[in-house]
């Protein structure tokens, strides 16, 4: 059954507006009707049964029973990303969505083609957020990935540095002696944050800064992965040693 993201504000009664790009995908290109079974989530974890009420510009449903309301307890995953060139951004931010991420940073870095620009960046993120929604949809997630504003590096790091029980992790191809089977135990950990650099990688002057806040470089194997593909490990595989699989 299709599923649809919904604002709970919005809710009167028990009939609620759909936003105009879910009205648009219900009413041009999925073509349904009034009467048509949906489903439609809050992005905050709850699920519900709805019917379609109106089609056109502006899509109503009337929401019916909760029919999934429960939260699984996963150890969050933060994934940081330097900034890549064109869509590969997309595509990270999507399949970091799929894999179940808990948040998503970008960052700009010293080897970054990117740069901080409000107006690029903004229209960066609002094309994230559709993408994360689109995500979320697809893989039938009941919550949505935050996703930060970008920052630079420096901001970053201290962004992260908030929670104290947190295992950070920066993965860095210059790492030769700490892989992933030399990681202490996920257990006694509360959430767990990565940082991937961009295409260049980072600096060792970025690394150093980095280690001296409390984050430990780890390396991926002896292959030199293209920047998207290392994202895509990382997050994989650190998921699975967190349990949220």
């Amino acid at each position: 059954m299709n599923r649809f993201l919904f604002d709970p504000s919005t809710v009167d009664g028990d009939v609620v507006p759909l936003s105009e790009e879910e009205s648009r995908h219900i009413s041009r290109v999925l073509r349904m009707r009034q009467g048509t079974e949906i489903e439609l989530f809050d992005g905050g974890g709850a699920v519900f049964q709805a019917v379609i009420l109106e089609t056109g510009h502006r899509v109503t449903a009337r929401v019916g029973r909760c029919i999934s309301k429960k939260e699984i307890r996963v150890k969050p995953v933060w994934v940081a990303q330097g900034l890549l060139k064109g869509k590969k951004m997309d595509m990270v931010v999507q399949k970091c969505t799929e894999l179940g991420a808990a948040r998503f940073s970008s960052f700009v870095s010293s080897r970054c083609q990117g740069k901080l620009d409000k107006v690029q960046n903004r229209k960066r993120q609002e094309r994230w957020q559709r993408i994360t929604i689109a995500a979320c949809k697809q893989c039938m997630r009941r919550s949505l990935m935050d996703l930060d504003e970008i920052v630079s590096f420096s901001d970053l790091l201290e962004l992260c540095g908030m929670d104290s029980n947190q295992l950070r992790l920066l993965f860095w191809e210059e790492e030769k002696d700490t892989g992933l089977a030399d990681l202490p135990s996920f257990d006694q950990f509360d959430s767990v944050c990565l940082i991937l650099g961009p295409e260049g990688g980072l600096t060792v002057e970025e690394v150093e800064l980095a280690r001296s806040r409390g984050w430990r470089t780890v390396t991926l194997g002896e292959r030199i992965l293209r920047a998207e593909t290392a994202n895509l490990s990382a997050v994989s595989i650190i998921q699975y040693l967190a349990g949220n699989v």
